[in-house]
């Protein structure tokens, strides 16, 4: 089994979340009015403006970091590493997707002013591809050789 590089991780999970983070305020721009207008009363003080905060951005940081790190672990077992970036980004979506479900529901948001939710699939893929790409290939299956000097067979692949 390849072991982890933590430092490519943790750097190339810095740029994935960066790309998160930067397509992610271009997604609510283009497509989150339907969403603050729907929690515009909901929420206390009025709806959140969509301006960067700093503490959002380390949190895409952080998802980043840990998208790079599922795309490593993955890696290794997959076919490609094509599939195995877009297994982590889907991952990654899904957990997501799944946190921001709560507060849709809690606020009771109508089913249509989700579209950033369900198009931001599509980033989660891209900015998991990206740290993937800058992380680096690897073998996508361990050598089925046999050690050398050792008596044990060789496995083959029916």
């Amino acid at each position: 089994m390849n072991a982890v590089d933590w430092r490519r991780v943790v750097l190339c999970g810095l740029v994935a979340g960066t790309v998160w983070a930067l397509l992610s305020m271009i997604l609510v721009g283009a497509l989150g009015g339907d969403f603050f207008a729907a929690i515009s009363g909901k929420v206390p003080g009025g709806a959140p403006t969509p301006a960067p905060h700093l503490s959002l951005y380390f949190l895409s940081v952080a998802a980043g970091v840990w998208g790079v790190w599922l795309y490593a672990v993955i890696r290794p077992r997959s076919s490609s590493n094509l599939k195995a970036g877009v297994m982590a980004g889907f991952a990654w979506w899904t957990i997501a997707s799944l946190q921001s479900l709560k507060w849709v529901v809690l606020l009771q948001v109508p089913v249509a002013a989700l579209l950033p939710l369900a198009a931001s699939l599509i980033l989660c893929v891209v900015a998991t591809l990206c740290g993937a790409l800058l992380y680096g290939n690897a073998p996508s299956n361990p050598p089925l050789d046999p050690v050398p000097g050792s008596s044990t067979p060789a496995i083959s692949r029916s």
